[in-house]
């Protein structure tokens, strides 16, 4: 099952996960994006930066509960960085609270970072490695196994504090014994079903899963019962979650040799150590490796925002500093040693030929023509051009292209479409006026965009259109200081809350109708001439014959009519 999922209806095709990917491993298909697992590194940062909240983050919660409703012994191991993330006095209630969750216990990880700690140790002791990177960021980690293989022999060969917490509670409470992790990572989720240790940790919650189920319980930690942790003080090693925590738990145990220390965080930091390595630029260095910014207490699930992560630093710091004596000690024997894999993904890269192909597409014949604005979510024209033929990405992820062409079909249907079409906004400023409406009012577009509609004609009905919130169809306007007659229809635009009225010239028209008109009376008046010449000469042959008039003129009224109304029944 897909760590982080997504809520396709949501997705609003703002490409904002591409842009904040550290390794772009997100796909967009259909104007949806998708999480590609095999190249995702789980640094949580598009969960966090979703402006649509469209990512979701599966969760071990319903496990864990019937787990415990079972009766089964879970026992939560927390992260260290819970002291900048919940609120409390005393973090005793915080473990009174979690019991009253149900859990049989809770035991700091940060007991696990000792024997972690105590590994580098030695590692640095024995000098046998070119440089020493830390291996407690599990999304670190993916980053080097799937994208650079080439510096797995300087990964410090050691489990992270989680699994080596985790083996430390089995071998103290029973291989029986469940062990669910807390903390603010959700790389973690994959680490726990890691197969070269998928059997130590049960379940993983992150902050928000406890925050949540506090809740749902109606537990306040502040007002929760005191208890104490399984472990005993892990003194220093509770620095683990901030920016140089490891370095700090290093030198407590002492003598560290020549090596220098280094400390790096943050995605972008990273990745531009790991090129720096794979140029080879540093030697003999021990370096502290977190993929979110100044440490775990910044993680993507974290309950706090990044601006909180100052605070949340005094607060760890505090909490070290109340019992930072001697180094623990470490009764206990566990296997600490870890393997890591070359887990890169090898996929083709086009020629020279294809890209500019696939460039070609987007209107981008030449260099000249990459703008590499960022807004497809990739640093560049070439590298979004890769994505496409590696069907990671889609050709109308340019943003420059879609507006370019957007406004080259919009402008087209302006300037083509034979009827006058000019736009207006709720103040009746004109925003918009084709080359038909230049042609008929008499003023170019430039002069137009000055002005309001009723500067060149009557504003009623376009005020009325406003006020209404109604479309008004086909009504005939004359502009006599124009010499046109028109079909007017102006149209609402709800959404933009503008008007656009479009003017079919109807005046060739109307001088035809006007034309027939006048020859049609015309006609009449010679027909009706016609047929008083006719009644005086037919009053003169009814006279000699003896016979009527009226049926005459009756025929005659007839055929006159016909003659001038035909046209009216056609």
């Amino acid at each position: 099952m897909a760590i982080i999922g997504l809520k396709a209806a949501n997705c609003k095709n703002c490409y904002k996960c591409v842009k904040v990917c550290p390794v772009k491993s997100i796909k967009v298909e259909n104007a949806q994006a998708q999480i590609i697992e095999r190249r995702c590194v789980l640094c949580g940062t598009c969960l966090e930066q979703c402006p649509q909240n469209a990512k979701t983050l599966n969760s071990d919660i319903a496990l864990v509960k019937e787990l415990i409703r079972k009766g089964e012994k879970v026992i939560l191991s927390i992260a260290p960085s819970y002291i900048g993330s919940f609120a409390f006095d005393e973090a005793k209630k915080f473990a009174g609270a979690m019991k009253e969750l149900g859990f049989y216990g809770v035991a700091e990880t940060s007991m696990g970072a000792a024997y972690v700690t105590a590994e580098y140790h030695k590692l640095m002791q024995k000098n046998e490695m070119k440089n020493i990177i830390t291996t407690c960021c599990p999304s670190v980690n993916r980053l080097i196994e799937l994208y650079y293989p080439s510096l797995i022999p300087q990964m410090a060969p050691v489990v992270s504090p989680m699994i080596a917490h985790a083996r430390l509670l089995k071998k103290t409470y029973g291989s029986g014994v469940h062990v669910v992790f807390a903390g603010p990572c959700i790389a973690k989720i994959d680490e726990a079903a890691d197969l070269r240790h998928n059997s130590e940790v049960s379940a993983v919650l992150t902050f928000d899963d406890l925050a949540n189920w506090l809740e749902q319980d109606g537990i306040q930690i502040m007002d929760a019962p005191v208890a104490s942790f399984l472990n005993s003080s892990s003194k220093i090693l509770r620095m683990y979650p901030i920016f140089q925590g490891i370095l700090a738990s290093l030198r407590a145990i002492g003598d560290t040799g020549e090596w220098k220390m280094l400390s790096v965080s943050g995605s972008g930091e990273v990745i531009d150590l790991c090129m720096a390595l794979e140029r080879g630029e540093l030697n003999h260095c021990f370096i502290e490796v977190n993929m979110c910014t100044d440490g775990c207490i910044n993680g993507p699930i974290s309950l706090k925002d990044s601006a909180s992560r100052f605070s949340s630093l005094i607060k760890v710091r505090n909490y070290a500093k109340q019992d930072e004596g001697d180094y623990p000690g470490l009764p206990e024997v566990i296997p600490l040693k870890k393997r890591f894999l070359d887990r890169s993904i090898k996929e083709e890269i086009p020629d020279e030929e294809t890209i500019r192909l696939i460039l070609s597409k987007i209107g981008k014949e030449s260099p000249e023509d990459e703008l590499n604005c960022g807004s497809c979510g990739y640093p560049t024209c070439r590298d979004k051009a890769i994505a496409v033929y590696q069907n990671r990405a889609e050709l109308t992820m340019c943003m420059p292209y879609m507006k370019e062409r957007a406004e080259s079909l919009s402008n087209c249907v302006l300037t083509e479409t034979p009827n006058i079409t000019l736009i207006v906004d709720k103040d009746l400023n004109i925003i918009e006026f084709n080359a038909a409406a230049e042609k008929a009012f008499k003023m170019t577009r430039h002069e137009a965009l000055q002005k309001c509609i009723y500067e060149i004609m009557d504003s009623y009905d376009f005020q009325n259109v406003f006020d209404e919130k109604k479309s008004l169809p086909d009504k005939k306007v004359h502009f006599k200081e124009y010499g046109i007659t028109t079909m007017q229809t102006i149209v609402y635009i709800e959404k933009e809350n503008i008007a656009m009225g479009i003017f079919k010239d109807i005046t060739r028209e109307e001088a035809e109708l006007e034309n027939k008109y006048r020859l049609r009376k015309d006609t009449m008046e010679m027909a009706q001439k016609v047929i008083d010449k006719q009644m005086v000469a037919a009053q003169q042959i009814a006279s000699l014959l003896g016979e009527t008039t009226a049926e005459t003129k009756v025929t005659l009224t007839k055929l006159k009519n016909m003659i001038v109304f035909d046209g009216d029944n056609q």
